[in-house]
């Protein structure tokens, strides 16, 4: 079975090449790395990976939040948040419109490995 596909989004570049540094290690292939969510609108479209880590806040206007969710209504890709901000009120926007499990910061590798499983073992919903 070929590597699950990740789409790193994320506008700090070292965090983003210690994220892909990692997930190459427990085995995933990291497709793309972006830095807004403009761009991980147009890598999702064009590279339909299995799903996007995404840090909810981001540069440019639009918010990883907003990102995900143009993502998920136009390619059905689940979302994995990376974020910082652990008030009630983002982690509850953080789970809709798509499922998707939202990760505080800092993490270790083994709650993200775990989120990763959780939500690339939920059938897609073309399977629904």
């Amino acid at each position: 079975m070929p590597p699950r596909q990740i789409l790193i989004v994320e506008d700090e570049r070292i965090i983003a090449a210690e994220l892909q540094r990692r997930l190459t290690h427990l085995g995933y292939a990291v497709v793309a790395m972006v830095g807004s969510g403009a761009e991980a609108i147009q890598r999702a479209r064009e590279l339909r990976p299995d799903l996007v880590l995404a840090d909810i806040g981001l540069p440019g206007g639009m918010t990883g939040l907003e990102a995900a969710a143009h993502i998920w209504e136009e390619c059905r890709i689940p979302v994995v948040y990376l974020t910082a901000h652990a008030d009630q009120q983002t982690l509850t926007q953080a789970r809709t419109p798509a499922p998707v499990l939202a990760i505080r910061k800092p993490f270790d590798i083994r709650q993200l490995q775990s989120a990763l499983e959780q939500v690339l073992s939920k059938p897609s919903p073309e399977q629904t």
